[in-house]
């Protein structure tokens, strides 16, 4: 591809946001936009994006709208799929119905995300290898044992029968948009440009797309981080990457990462530069130094694990807690429920959503007579169950249509009908809700909350999840696990731990590895340092 340029953009440089709008606007001035192809990896990435160019004034002056956009910049899934004959995609019900015609399907019975036939079939199409290929793959590699389906030659029956049920049903997976544009005899598009945000995580299949999409573009342009290439198990290739992008050029101001981060960051990532002969002008963000501390562990009582629970507590900082894999998220959710921390998985909802943690706070003052807004009536409402609520008055079937906005006490709300008498003799909220919904793990952290007076919004500040989940996040802070359960290659381990110290801005905190293997170390067991509470560095072995 020799009309291919790579633009390299480190950790929080603005590649997405910052350099593609300012691209963006830069081709307008040669090409008209109906010729400028601009694709991601995720919906979220392609919406911003596609807000972004729409606010450019040159774009607003032609009036261009959503619908001119949608397949212009859009996800790389998308944008094949608006070139093939349209096909609903095979979802959860598809499943059950393979289900029902083939028992080998009911190995496990999870959505079509996490089952494990189906990721065995996107792993092996987004390798670029055959079923039989990957199989022996797993299998050298001993990744196999972590699978349920162990058998190929169930799994090559499995994959004819699912073949048979798409062409049947006329459904088409996920991964099948990126296959059949590349076999398929699509029509090569006529553009001028097309950009490639993120080009790291792209997997054989889609490069092959790519390519195949800038076959007659004037410019071709991939942006991204060959450093932060950690999608290797879905395909991605960092040998690639890291070979095209040596002499590219170079986004060097650092909008993300203090001093210590990103020194920190560099220091980690060096090794793969020496290899590939290359390095990165990154610059910190502006005004931001930042620490960087150290803990033996989520238990160990040290300075530097109270500077964390203060920060927290006592700011509005936001905070990331990353790790490779099990059972760090365990000791993770362990930790914010020891300390009475609000937090959610990334990407989920709170572990305890405010509308839940206020009726267990308000029912014992609603009971006492203390009115309450007609929303926390309905609140409370919501949850309860027939001791509390009169029959025939469900939460399902009673809507307070028609009821005025103001505050109600318990008694108006038995009286009218809604509430039973007995409900006032019932001071925990735990009393009165439906017992099918009640999670004691939540109710303890909700009790805990209670007592410690926290300050609950819905704006939940302390977030966790896995280096894969987070990456393209930013928080203020970032707490590492370093915690390896098993020997992996030594570049993937230092990209995963670029990416996931590369979230934070201001702090940084490690983790001691719990286990054998520390990320990142090829040393199977090392020594860190933790300070104590009496001020002087101990070295803290984990037993």
């Amino acid at each position: 591809m020799n009309n291919l340029k790579f633009i390299a953009g480190p950790p929080g440089t603005g590649k997405t946001h910052k350099y593609l709008t300012k691209k963006y606007k830069e081709l307008l001035s040669k090409y008209k936009p109906g010729n400028i192809i601009l694709l991601s990896h995720t919906n979220v990435a392609a919406d911003e994006i596609r807000d972004a160019v729409q606010d450019l004034p040159e774009i607003k002056k032609k009036d261009l709208d959503d619908k001119f956009f949608e397949y212009r910049i859009c996800t790389i899934h998308s944008y094949c799929q608006s070139k093939l004959i349209k096909k609903s995609l095979f979802d959860d019900e598809d499943h059950k119905n393979l289900c029902r015609e083939h028992k080998e399907f009911r190995f496990h019975d999870e959505t079509v995300d996490e089952h494990d036939f189906y990721k065995f079939i996107k792993g092996a199409i987004g390798r670029g290898l055959t079923p039989k290929e990957y199989f022996l793959q797993l299998k050298e590699s001993g990744d196999l044992e972590k699978k349920k389906y162990k058998d190929l030659k169930v799994i090559m029956k499995m994959r004819e029968w699912f073949k048979e049920y798409k062409d049947r049903e006329q459904v088409r997976a996920y991964e099948d948009m990126i296959e059949e544009f590349n076999n398929k005899n699509t029509k090569i598009p006529e553009i001028d440009v097309l950009i490639v945000d993120e080009a790291q995580d792209s997997n054989v299949p889609q490069r092959k797309a790519l390519e195949k999409i800038a076959t007659h573009a004037k410019e071709f342009i991939m942006i991204g981080d060959p450093d932060q290439t950690i999608f290797e198990w879905a395909g991605a290739d960092a040998h690639y990457f890291h070979t095209i992008s040596k002499d590219a050029e170079q986004l060097e101001d650092g909008l993300r990462c203090g001093q210590t981060i990103n020194n920190l960051c560099k220091e980690i990532i060096a090794p793969i530069w020496k290899k590939y002969k290359y390095s990165r002008v990154w610059k910190p963000a502006k005004g931001i130094i930042g620490n960087h501390y150290h803990l033996a562990n989520y238990r160990t009582d040290c300075s530097h694990l109270r500077i964390l629970l203060d920060k927290i507590k006592n700011t509005k900082e936001t905070f990331l807690f990353t790790f490779r894999g099990k059972p760090s998220g365990d000791w993770c959710r362990t930790f914010f429920q020891l300390h009475g921390i609000p937090f959610s998985h990334v990407g989920n909802d709170p572990f305890v959503s405010k509308k839940q943690f206020e009726c267990h706070k308000f029912w014992p003052q609603f009971v006492k007579g203390k009115p309450f807004s007609l929303l926390q009536i309905k609140n409370f409402h919501s949850y309860m169950g027939s001791k509390a609520v009169v029959y025939g008055k469900g939460k399902k079937t009673f809507s307070f249509k028609g009821w005025v906005n103001r505050e109600y006490t318990i008694d108006e709300l038995i009286k009218e009908k809604i509430f039973k008498l007995e409900s006032k003799t019932l001071t925990d909220f735990l009393d009165v809700r439906v017992r099918s919904e009640v999670k004691d793990d939540q109710v303890r952290f909700i009790k805990q909350l209670i007592r410690d007076n926290i300050n609950y919004d819905d704006q939940v500040r302390v977030q966790y999840g896995c280096i894969h989940k987070v990456k393209g996040l930013t928080f203020d802070n970032v707490i590492v696990d370093e915690t390896c359960t098993r020997p992996e290659d030594y570049f993937t381990q230092l990209r995963l731990r670029y990416v996931a110290y590369s979230r934070g801005r201001i702090d940084c905190w490690t983790i001691r590895s719990q286990r054998q293997y520390t990320l990142g170390q090829r040393e199977s067991s090392l020594p860190t340092y933790v300070y104590s509470s009496r001020g002087g560095r101990e070295r803290a072995w984990l037993k």
